[in-house]
């Protein structure tokens, strides 16, 4: 059976590995606390801030993680991600600890971790432990062979914390100079890592900016692990060379981000939603039709608000007449 983990999805990036030493595993004998995490891969986990000492030798982070054996799901649960000095005394070393024991405790050295980080949620994970038994684990040690971690494909590496500073900082370039409706480079070849790290910016200012809540219904679902049913939709779509800038850009559930695609409804010069009597009279849209005439929620800054440029190209040329 294909190990869905091998490569990307709409929610996962490009994964990681690293081939497990004795002292990762639940069979070491001096029971180390959990996976070591090396210096080259310290850049696809949240950073950690701050300084330690004797007295606070630890910086953490704690993320949620989904935990596979092979495509077997064993749950979700909320690790740690740890930097620790030991007060000075030792190397700098980082982990992965805590609730981990369903991979760790089938673990042996030499077995293959495969980690893989959440386009939508930058705290939270997918770790899948390949072992050396599995009928899956060829497939993966055909990719990874000859290293002992990095990214599982040399030419799609994930994103890392540096590629979203840099997008961060493209974003907020392009939102201080004047609004256009059209990104010249949308359709030009870039690398993975570019158009993940600005989808992922795009997103994570969408939905700061609205709250976590959509713009039309004022509602969202959320899992105790923090994930929010919430899209950042584009007003000028990307595939039509819509520009990746908040004001092209506004919160909504994913039904609503559905149909706002579909043209279903539109946003007028007055900031409400617009529903077109052909698609309000049929049954199935009543849901829809009852916001009608509702003024949209905003953007909580001000300049970050849809340009009504945008609104006016999607009722030109998405929305159904």
């Amino acid at each position: 059976m294909a190990l869905s983990c091998l490569s990307s999805s709409h929610e996962w990036d490009f994964p990681i590995f690293k081939v497990l030493a004795n002292n990762d595993t639940g069979s070491a004998p001096g029971h180390q606390g959990g996976v070591v995490i090396p210096q080259d891969l310290r850049k696809f986990f949240p950073g950690l801030t701050g300084v330690t000492s004797a007295a606070n030798p630890t910086i953490d982070h704690r993320i949620n993680a989904q935990l596979f054996v092979e495509n077997d799901y064993k749950g979700t649960v909320s690790t740690r991600y740890q930097f620790q000095t030991w007060g000075g005394a030792r190397s700098p070393e980082s982990r992965l600890t805590d609730q981990l024991g369903p991979l760790r405790n089938v673990a042996i050295g030499g077995d293959i971790l495969i980690i893989q980080r959440s386009i939508d949620r930058l705290d939270y994970y997918r770790l899948t432990l390949v072992r050396k038994k599995s009928p899956e684990f060829p497939a993966a040690m055909a990719l990874v062979v000859g290293r002992r971690w990095g990214a599982v494909t040399k030419t799609t590496p994930p994103v890392s914390d540096d590629d979203l500073r840099s997008a961060q900082i493209e974003e907020k370039a392009l939102e201080t100079a004047p609004f256009s409706l059209i990104d010249p480079t949308a359709g030009m070849v870039t690398t993975n890592v570019n158009k993940v790290a600005r989808s992922i910016v795009f997103r994570t200012t969408i939905v700061e900016e609205y709250k976590e809540t959509c713009a039309v219904c004022e509602e969202a679902l959320r899992t105790p692990a923090g994930l929010i049913e919430i899209d950042a939709a584009h007003v000028v779509p990307r595939s039509l060379m819509g520009a990746d800038d908040a004001r092209n850009g506004f919160a909504l559930c994913k039904r609503h981000h559905w149909a706002f695609d579909k043209g279903l409804f539109g946003i007028g010069d007055d900031r409400k939603v617009l529903v077109p009597i052909s698609v309000s009279s049929i049954a199935q849209n009543t849901n829809l039709k009852k916001f009608h005439g509702h003024p949209i929620r905003e953007a909580n800054t001000s300049s970050l608000q849809v340009d009504a440029r945008a609104f006016r190209w999607h009722r030109e040329n998405l929305l159904i007449k």
